[in-house]
């Protein structure tokens, strides 16, 4: 087992030195003056200031053109007539233009657009970014409510024309299909500002909005199914609503206002990451992603520590905590966050995770992001949460913990031989190839103990202790099972014959709580599983030395995690 080395060491005192003494600095008194132009306070002031002028402007621009649609005031309705007869007329005449614009109008329906932001709102959850998604949803369903009001409010009839390109029936104002592709366009090129710092991105995702925003609104005037002014107020309204979200949902202003509003003495806090290198694709950018965000939010440079073959973080942890910390990061697979888990319990020292693994099932369980990006902004700034882990130990292995589920017999025998190279390449799915190799892998007799209940003996394919109980592609084997309810989840999975295996498969998937020989499930405390002959066992997809048992007690609240504040 190996600690940090001196060449570690010395790269570690080497990039982390200015901090080191300006850390001093503030312990002495003498503070630590931050860079005005870095503090987040002034960012979400002008992102605030931005949203009110946009919620102003579309405002008035839409309620201006309300009074004069609604009054016929005379120049507005000369210059609607003039602007469709000179747009219409061409395209009566051109086939090529009347199809590309039924196209148009086809794919910018306000359901098709509205469908599009819901997905994506709940990719960006799914992703992460809770607060996003729900800003997203709230303002389509707000946007939807609203043109369906105006429209039955004004009631203004669509244009009236000679020879009509195509015919659809309702209201005219506001138009329909510019105020959802404004709205929803504009959300995204919000979205893109939000989750990106390039320039080129956000530039590119600015100017297709804005082009595609436009084309619709050409497309609806040309068509004659639309004013002039129709298009123009739904844009305006589209800008109103759009600042108006903004600051209903506070997007900008600081997520921790009292670290943003912390005198220019606030002392920076210290931060050690223990990172497995071999789950990093490119290990210089992840280094650069966790600086500057840890620079963003007023942390000292962060101390790296590499785990290797021969250990997996136990001494690396320990040595991060004995640098004195106020957070740990696990970045790693779950093998690597186990042991860092292990470690960083009963300490108070708060534990983050950026999971680069195949499985990343504690991450899945506690509804983590699996996005490297927004892990790092969670673990920097997230809250803190109280979560079980598990201790356990058997014969030839030593007491240790884990966080998610120990197995033994099938469950153990597919994490061990899912080959590497195909879970670089496909991730979980290659469990299930494991899992087909090994369907005939025999029974074992085991004995399973639960707390002071009689101990129960039966033929078993596999038995997993679960603190979670949420396994790949969001199958959940132990329903009831919670990271914080100070219990353990136990089941035993039975088949006798190939042919069994379908039916259980379809009992996990409906979470089916019906109990027989060959799936049944326990609570409790404690629990000892002793198999009559050795075999396989794991650790949190660790595979440890075979074995004939695992005693496993439950350790309420021993661990702090950094969970996303909104959740």
């Amino acid at each position: 087992m190996r600690s940090v080395s001196e060449d570690v060491r010395a790269d570690q005192g080497r990039t982390n030195g200015d901090a080191g003494r300006a850390a001093a600095g503030a312990r002495r008194g003498g503070g630590v003056r931050r860079r005005r132009g870095r503090q987040p306070v002034g960012r979400g002031r002008l992102t605030d200031s931005w949203a009110a002028v946009a919620t102003l402007a579309g405002s008035a621009g839409f309620a201006l053109l309300l009074v004069l649609v609604t009054t016929r005031w005379s120049p507005l309705v000369t210059l609607d007539q003039v602007v469709i007869a000179d747009l219409a007329e061409p395209v009566i005449r051109h086939r090529a233009w009347t199809n590309f614009l039924e196209t148009l109008q086809a794919i910018s329906q306000p359901w098709v657009l509205r469908a599009v932001g819901v997905i994506v709102a709940a990719f960006i959850i799914q992703r992460g970014y809770r607060r996003l998604g729900l800003w997203l949803v709230g303002t389509i369903a707000v946007g939807a409510l609203l043109e369906v009001f105006l429209k039955a409010l004004v009631a203004r009839p669509r244009p009236v024309l000679p020879h009509p390109v195509v015919d659809i029936d309702g209201y005219a104002f506001p138009s329909g299909h510019a105020f959802a592709s404004a709205l929803i366009l504009g959300a995204f090129v919000l979205l893109v500002l939000q989750l990106t710092k390039r320039r080129w991105i956000q530039i590119t995702a600015s100017c297709l909005a804005v082009a595609f925003v436009l084309l619709v609104g050409f497309d609806r005037v040309a068509l004659g199914v639309h004013h002039l002014s129709d298009v123009l107020a739904a844009w305006f309204l589209a800008l109103a609503v759009l600042g108006a979200s903004l600051l209903a949902f506070g997007l900008g202003r600081p997520r921790n206002r009292a670290r943003a509003e912390a005198p220019d003495t606030t002392p920076r806090r210290r931060v050690a990451v223990v990172f497995n290198p071999a789950k990093i694709e490119d290990l210089a950018d992840f280094r650069r992603q966790l600086e500057r965000q840890a620079e963003r939010d007023w942390w000292e440079p962060p101390l790296w520590f590499e785990t290797s073959p021969q250990d997996a973080g136990h001494a690396m942890a320990k040595s991060a905590l004995a640098a004195g910390v106020d957070l740990v990061i696990a970045a790693g697979g779950d093998g690597t966050v186990r042991v860092v888990c292990a470690e960083v319990a009963g300490t108070g020292v708060p534990l983050g995770i950026v999971p680069t693994g195949t499985g990343n099932l504690l991450v899945r369980n506690l509804g983590l992001p699996l996005d490297h990006g927004a892990a790092i902004r969670v673990a920097l700034g997230g809250r803190d949460r109280l979560m079980d882990l598990v201790r356990v130990d058997g014969d030839d292995l030593g007491p240790d913990r884990f966080a998610v589920m120990a197995g033994l017999g099938l469950d153990a025998a597919v994490v061990g031989e899912a080959p590497p190279k195909l879970k670089a390449r496909m991730g979980w799915p290659a469990y299930l190839i494991s899992m087909a190799r090994n369907l005939s892998f025999p029974a074992v007799r085991v004995d399973i103990t639960v707390d002071d209940t009689p101990t129960v003996r039966r033929w078993v394919r596999t038995v997993l202790v679960g603190n979670v109980g949420t396994l790949h592609a969001g199958l959940s084997l132990l329903p009831d099972a919670q990271p914080d309810d100070g219990m353990l989840d136990v089941v035993a999975v039975a088949p006798r014959r190939l042919t069994d295996w379908p039916g259980l498969a379809w009992r996990v998937v409906r979470r089916s709580s019906a109990q027989d020989d060959r799936l049944r499930t326990w609570r409790g405390r404690r629990v000892v599983v002793r198999a009559v002959e050795a075999c396989p066992r794991q650790l949190d997809g660790d595979v440890v030395r075979i074995g004939h048992e695992l005693r496993c007690e439950i350790e309420p609240g021993v661990l702090l995690i950094r969970v996303p504040r909104d959740s």
